[in-house]
């Protein structure tokens, strides 16, 4: 991707307001331009298909499709750990690179924080809330979250469990699924297609399906009720991980205090359960 914002770079004195505007659209955004043909891409950011085409021949392309197939390669066939391994520079001169990187992470979560809005997280709460029963799915990159989250839903609400590839077989875990329950996803770069077929079946089965993903026309983008795009501008899921995870621990955390009487009947059956062969107590009676 750097050598087309080179491209861009090189090249945007002369643009015009129309390019520019596809231009500034393209670093947030380059999905778009993946994705859709031309008119579609340009209905989306607000201009014509000929300015989108010129846009193009601009960058030194023959064409859209050109545009396209460059845009495709880089982000689709290039390793989300080698964009990982991109965006990290530690200044040689610091006496403390690992709070640098630190830090570093702590300011993305800062983005992602204003790109959220209350009340698209107050809506999967109160879905979750609703649910007769939670599934997650996530593969590959997305499979701590999915696992995590599965497990801490468990525990604050019960009748949460993750779906869990070359075990479960979808057909039969989506047929017990009733059109009270939810399918959780997570479909982060570069877009596992079991965890999008299994979000389509469930919606094809009018199953309510969420899906966390890192753009607004990732391919799971069709296949859901809630969608919550997260978005850096680099796409790695090691990146994004600390931020998606904060996210979902105040979900379930707003969970245990929007229903804090279920939640407290919980822990009560949770504590009730003999568990001295399950976990070491030596630590504690100080053995």
């Amino acid at each position: 991707m750097e050598q087309i914002f080179n491209k861009m770079e090189s090249k945007q004195a002369g643009f015009s307001k129309g390019l520019r505007k596809i231009a500034n659209y393209f670093y947030r955004n380059p999905h778009v331009f993946a994705m859709n043909s031309a008119r579609h891409a340009g209905k989306e950011i607000g201009v014509s298909e000929t300015t989108i085409i010129r846009f193009a021949n601009e960058l030194g392309y023959s064409g859209y499709s050109a545009f396209q197939n460059d845009v495709q390669q880089n982000l689709y066939n290039k390793s989300s750990l080698s964009v990982f391994l991109d965006s990290k520079k530690i200044d040689n001169s610091s006496k403390e690179p690992i709070k640098s990187l630190i830090m570093r992470d702590v300011a993305i979560v800062g983005q992602i924080m204003d790109q959220i809005e209350e009340s698209l997280l107050e809506r999967i709460v109160d879905s979750l809330l609703n649910a007769d029963q939670i599934v997650t799915v996530g593969m590959q990159s997305s499979y701590a979250f999915a696992s995590w989250f599965a497990f801490a839903l468990d525990i604050v609400k019960g009748n949460a469990k993750m779906f869990q590839l070359g075990i479960d077989n979808p057909l039969l875990r989506i047929d017990e699924l009733s059109h009270e329950s939810v399918l959780f996803a997570f479909s982060f770069h570069r877009y596992a297609t079991h965890t999008i077929e299994i979000a389509k079946l469930a919606k094809e089965n009018n199953i309510q399906v969420i899906a966390f993903t890192d753009s607004p026309i990732a391919p799971i983008s069709g296949y859901t009720d809630i969608l919550f795009p997260v978005q850096l501008p680099v796409k790695s899921t090691i990146d994004i991980a600390p931020s998606i995870f904060m996210i979902l621990g105040s979900i379930i955390s707003m969970i245990s205090l929007k229903d804090q009487t279920k939640f407290e009947q919980r822990i009560k059956q949770l504590d009730s359960i003999d568990a001295n062969d399950l976990f070491s107590t030596k630590f504690f009676k100080g053995e």
